[in-house]
């Protein structure tokens, strides 16, 4: 009786395994899937958001204008997915490049946003 619940419970935790190892693969595959259209879904929350805007921020106390345009235009740009909770980010990070006087043509265009 002891060894045939012994293997119960072996092959029930076998199975658990491959459950959650084909749940990972999965995942993981729709991860891969995602990102590629949209690069900035694992930036995308408010304590990543609200970390960008206090390096800007900090940047910009510093006279560094290049690297706060860099983090405004990074939150302002991860930010757009329509989501209402990040919505005060946006805004803020809009309103402190309207403050900079940045324009699209200005040289940080072409430049890439930082990492957080």
């Amino acid at each position: 009786m002891k060894r045939l619940t012994t293997r119960r419970l072996g092959l029930g935790l076998g199975v658990l395994a491959v459950v959650l190892f084909m749940l990972g693969a999965f995942g993981f595959w729709r991860s891969s899937q995602r990102i590629p259209g949209d690069p900035g879904i694992s930036y995308r929350s408010p304590t990543t958001l609200d970390k960008m805007l206090a390096r800007a921020e900090q940047a910009e106390k510093a006279g560094d204008r290049d690297a706060a345009i860099g983090a405004y235009r990074f939150v302002v740009a991860v930010g757009a997915a329509n989501d209402p909770e990040l919505e005060p980010y946006i805004a803020a990070a809009r309103r402190a490049l309207v403050r900079l006087g940045y324009t699209p043509t200005d040289s940080t265009h072409t430049r890439p946003a930082p990492p957080p």
